[in-house]
Order: C-alpha cells, then structure tokens, then sequence
C-alpha cells in the first residue's frame, strides 16, 4: 500500500491484504486505485473479498459504503479477467463507483502521481509499475524475469520494491529472479534503496537478501508483512 498526499494506491491485492490494511490503521475503503502487476493468484487473491467487503461494509467503523470511486488496473486480458469473476460471483463484488479498465506500456498522468508502466517477462499480463510523486520515485517489479526495459525503470529509483522468488543460478526458472540478477539490476540501476521481497523459502535458508546487500552499495531490506518505509 502507497500512501501519498491524496491518494491511496495498492500494488497487488494478494491474501489477507485487506484485514491488513486494517492492521495499518488504513481505511480500505479509502484506497483509489489497486494496480496489480498480474493475474495469478497470489497477487489477486483477496481481491474478490476487498470488493464484497468495499460493497458490503456494515458495522465498519469506518462507515457502511463507499463514498469515492475505485480504479482497478492490470495489464493484457485483465478486463476479461474481471468480467469472469463478474459471472461467478455477480454484482456482489461490483462497489458503486467502480471502474475497470487495462494498461500499456505508457506514462499517465493522475491527480497527485504519475504512473509508468512496461511489461515485464513472466506471462502476458506481467506489467512492472513506477509511481513518481512529491518529488519521489518507488518501482515495483511484480514477477519478473531480467529485462533491460525493466533496468530502465528502475533507474534511480528512491525505493525498489524487486522480486527474488530463486535461491540461486543452478535454480534458476523461467520468469523470475536469482541473487545475481538482482544484484545486475540494482548496481546498474542506480537505485537508492531496495526491498526484496516474493522470496520462497529456500531463499531464507540461503540468506539471498543478505548475499544482495553484500554486493550492492546501497541499504537492502527484507520484504515483512506490514513494514513501514518512509520515501
């Protein structure tokens, strides 16, 4: 979740974001816009509950609907996506005010950000995002593969939130990063701090974060459930 002066952006919408949110002292119903990255599960899982509960808030503290539109944003196919959760679950997850709508590889312009997309190697919806704000800069890789156009995005980025879901090069799959490649893109890059997060576990037992801040000149953060970075 990005706080910014007036807006409220999630970056994905994977299992139990929004009773964490809650856990934040963010109001869900407050958010803007959710940008996922793709559409696998993980990083779409709890977006049928957030909006059956942005629909349906009674009893919320915070008020018993919503008062301010929601976008919703994916790449390739996302529409399609939608309209298939739509058959299933109805206009049960359909909040007033909502709209549904598919990015490119493009520079927007919103009220207080601006949003950068590229697609990144992983599947067809795969899309990287950087937000640019106040002055600052956050990119966040979703899955991705090494990519030059993704390097260029990155480029001095205040905050890189990056992917690592592979211990090693001999485990190297198809769509997603090892140590080394995080280490290539961030020292090219030039990016200022770094986040590692979508790490399986081999990768704790390996310590690859700490392998990446070894070998990079900037501070390295391992991704944890409701840490709070100021940009």
């Amino acid at each position: 979740m990005l706080e910014l002066s007036n807006s409220k952006i999630l970056l994905d919408c994977g299992s139990g974001s929004t009773w964490k949110l809650a856990g934040l002292g963010i109001n869900y119903l407050m958010i803007d816009h959710i940008f996922l990255s793709h559409l696998h599960p993980d990083h779409t899982g709890d977006l049928v509950p957030f909006l059956f509960a942005t629909k349906y808030a009674y009893g919320s503290p915070y008020g018993s609907y919503r008062e301010k539109p929601l976008y919703l944003w994916g790449g390739e196919g996302f529409i399609n996506f939608f309209n298939t959760l739509r058959v299933a679950y109805k206009d049960w997850i359909v909040p007033e005010a909502l709209n549904v709508d598919e990015l490119e590889e493009s520079t927007k312009e919103f009220n207080d950000f601006t949003l950068t997309s590229v697609r990144t190697p992983h599947i067809e919806s795969s899309m990287a995002y950087r937000i640019e704000a106040e002055g600052k800069s956050i990119v966040y890789s979703g899955d991705t593969d090494y990519s030059e156009s993704f390097i260029e995005l990155s480029t001095d980025t205040d905050v890189l939130l990056i992917e690592c879901a592979l211990a090693s090069d001999e485990s190297k799959l198809e769509g997603h990063l090892t140590p080394s490649k995080v280490i290539e893109i961030v020292n090219i890059s030039k990016a200022k701090k770094v986040v590692v997060t979508h790490l399986y576990p081999r990768c704790d037992q390996e310590r690859v974060v700490e392998t990446i801040g070894a070998n990079v000149g900037v501070e390295v953060i391992e991704a944890q459930d409701l840490l709070e970075i100021e940009i």
